[in-house]
């Protein structure tokens, strides 16, 4: 899945660097690993006894593995080579995403970022298919498993393909058909919109089918559990990517200028020699990191007059949002006249909050400009 800064994947850990661009493995990509080992093993004692399938079943998960990264890759070479920034490839238990700092600007490239995953899906079924008749000339003992190994990792490849082009969002197939209405209605929000539907109605689908096949077949618990858990994912992962959207189009058509008046005056910093300041009683003040952020900022803010990052008033909502990514929970704002204005994340985290509900300024233009903060 190509995907559009999904703030689900904060957990997720570096493993490495490829064409530089980061790879990241998420704690649940350990539930995926041991799905497959006990997967393969099974499907493979039979023939192969019980040693062999468990060595069998690992080599498959690691190729399986390696061709979801390969499908991600992808997505990400061709969004850098037609100009977007790619953040980083997630390996998770429901395959991999792909995240980009910004979305195409044509239909065309939405198209071809979205289908080249695919492709080398089925690019990748074909070598293992031809290998899986290769295997033939091997010696006899390795003849077998080598080609049914081959074989199984050909079909999951095709399997992979065809279900990830299912049109629905945020799977690829999604991104395609949203690529088209697109195209067809010159209307990009329109066309994540129905997207994003799509893929809710797909999820809904995914979750009857294996309610069904629980009370069907009991014994098939694992497989119609599977099902469900990807269909609640599949419709969790829609909707954030429509409400993604919406904040999307609000970043792109807001300056920071613009937020200015909605930026509440912060109130004075507490006194550290009096302990009976309500400044230091624990409170709860949830979602007042900004969309994206590294989670848990609040801390220790910079002495007055340390050196802090600076950002044009000019300048969009994204670049304000990225300004406070890492360690920093406080900028300067500043223009062409030399105003100069100091906030924190968190102000700025209420003011986007404000700006998105429809609630009123706080403040004049005037009135946010006219005291350095």
């Amino acid at each position: 899945m190509a995907g559009y800064r999904l703030s689900m994947l904060a957990r997720a850990f570096r493993l490495a660097t490829v064409g530089g661009i980061e790879v990241r493995l998420d704690p649940t990509l350990l539930v995926l690993a041991v799905l497959l080992v006990w997967s393969f093993s099974g499907q493979f004692a039979a023939a192969h006894g019980g040693t062999t399938a468990i060595g069998m079943a690992v080599a498959g998960m690691v190729l399986i593995l390696l061709s979801i990264l390969a499908h991600e890759l992808a997505h990400a070479l061709e969004a850098r080579h037609r100009g977007i920034e790619v953040e980083s490839i997630t390996l998770l238990v429901f395959g991999g995403v792909t995240q980009m700092r910004a979305h195409s600007a044509r239909p065309r490239d939405e198209f071809v970022i979205a289908a080249v995953g695919p492709f080398v899906s089925l690019l990748c079924g074909a070598v293992f298919g031809l290998l899986s008749v290769a295997a033939e000339l091997l010696p006899t003992t390795i003849a077998g498993p080598a080609g049914d190994l081959a074989g199984l990792l050909a079909l999951l490849n095709v399997l992979l393909a065809v279900f990830n082009l299912v049109p629905g969002a945020p799977l690829d197939g999604g991104r395609v058909l949203r690529a088209g209405l697109w195209w067809m209605l010159g209307d990009r929000s329109r066309a994540i919109r129905w997207a994003a539907r799509c893929g809710q109605a797909l999820g809904l689908a995914l979750v009857g089918f294996g309610l069904f096949v629980l009370w069907q077949a009991p014994q098939a618990f694992v497989g119609a559990l599977w099902w469900i858990v990807i269909g609640v994912f599949l419709v969790w992962a829609a909707g954030s990517e429509h409400r993604m959207s919406r904040l999307d189009d609000l970043y792109n058509g807001t300056t920071v200028r613009d937020l200015l008046p909605f930026v509440a005056a912060e109130e004075q910093p507490p006194d550290p020699a009096d302990p009976t300041d309500p400044a230091f009683a624990p409170t709860e003040d949830p979602g007042a990191d900004l969309p994206g952020s590294a989670p848990g900022a609040d801390l220790p803010d910079p002495a007055p007059g340390a050196d802090l990052p600076g950002l044009p008033l000019d300048a969009d909502l994204h670049d304000l949002v990225d300004a406070f990514q890492g360690r920093t929970t406080r900028i300067v704002l500043h223009d062409d006249q030399h105003t100069h204005l100091e906030v924190s994340e968190r102000q700025i985290a209420a003011a986007i909050g404000r700006l998105r509900r429809g609630q009123p300024p706080v403040r004049t233009m005037a009135e946010a400009t006219e005291t350095p903060r």
